[in-house]
């Protein structure tokens, strides 16, 4: 007997997996710049530098060239999303306390009246969106990794970082900062409380003035930076540097956002939907597909296929401030 999976194709696949990049905070609310359609790559073009005025001279002449300085510098940023695969195998057990609706609900995970898809995508769409997310910002890949290692320039903090990761398909924000060897690097030496407000002290003294002129600067933090800074307020002599309304959260008036970072990493720099960390991908990719089915014919288990494309890239590199602990 064969059996096929169910497969979603075409705009099914892609309303999906618009909900799985959607299910985590770094798209959601807008952390970093998200570039979609990217059928095969793009390049990104950074533009910096001061451009002084001097006197006045009208018969501006070829010998004159000299005594102006090449201020205006140029840089390009290339992104070229990966094709990349997840692929899971589950019990239907695991999911009976999950989603199993009996009418449809709105939102794009529910394109079928079908209960159990609907269980089977409640389940994994979040789950999805999360690991997206860490590949963003953690991920590293084989090649990455032995340059980092071959690297004399690249600091001895940086290299223990990428020795240590897990090998993927897909170089994230932290790799690419690395392998540029322009970014700022700042070093604390304690993970604690009680250090906090040193570590970010130490850090926001090293963002570059240029940066901070800039609206949209951002310090990006692990998640668990949260929980300490909430017990660091605890502490009444801490509420004047760290500012928490609601989920709000700044640093001597700088924004403070929580992404997946290592507990011993932070980053700062431009960031937003307009900024210089920049996501690629292709909603509209035709190889965009989720799979759902059962493994055989014999057994219950079942699995999840889903096939998309991802890539990272920073802007501007020389501007931005790696701090490793």
């Amino acid at each position: 007997m064969e059996y096929n999976p169910k497969v979603f194709e075409g705009e099914h696949a892609q309303e999906i997996f618009s909900e799985v990049i959607h299910r985590n905070n770094t798209v959601e609310k807008s952390l970093v710049r998200v570039m979609d359609d990217i059928k095969n790559e793009i390049v990104v073009t950074s533009i910096e530098g001061e451009i002084p005025y001097s006197d006045y001279k009208e018969d501006l002449r070829e010998t004159d060239l000299a005594n102006y300085t090449d201020t205006v510098k140029f840089g390009d940023s290339k992104i070229r999303p990966v094709k990349i695969m997840a692929f899971t195998t589950f019990k239907m057990d695991e999911l009976r306390n999950s989603r199993f609706a009996r009418d449809m609900q709105q939102g794009a995970a529910n394109i079928t009246s079908n209960e159990f898809e609907q269980a089977v995508l409640g389940h994994c769409i979040p789950r999805l969106g999360k690991s997206f997310e860490r590949l963003f910002w953690v991920g590293i890949t084989q090649a990455s990794k032995d340059a980092i290692a071959a690297d004399a320039e690249i600091p001895a903090k940086q290299k223990a970082w990428a020795a240590a990761q897990v090998v993927g398909k897909v170089d994230g924000i932290i790799t690419r900062m690395i392998l540029s060897k322009q970014v700022i690097e700042g070093s604390g030496t304690a993970n604690t409380v009680e250090a906090l407000a040193t570590e970010y002290g130490d850090l926001f003294a090293l963002i570059p003035s240029e940066v901070f002129e800039q609206t949209d600067l951002v310090i990006y933090a692990p998640h668990a930076d949260k929980q300490k800074i909430l017990q660091a307020n605890a502490n009444q002599q801490y509420r004047d540097i760290f500012t928490v309304a609601g989920d709000n959260f700044s640093f001597l008036g700088v924004k403070i956002e929580f992404v997946p970072l290592p507990s011993n990493m932070k980053l700062a720099g431009r960031g937003g939907a307009s900024g210089d960390f920049i996501l690629g991908t292709d909603l509209l990719d035709d190889s965009l597909k989720l799979e759902i089915g059962k493994v055989n014919n014999f057994g219950e288990e079942m699995f999840m296929k889903q096939v998309c494309t991802l890539d990272s890239a920073v802007v501007t590199p020389k501007q931005k401030l790696l701090y490793i602990i």
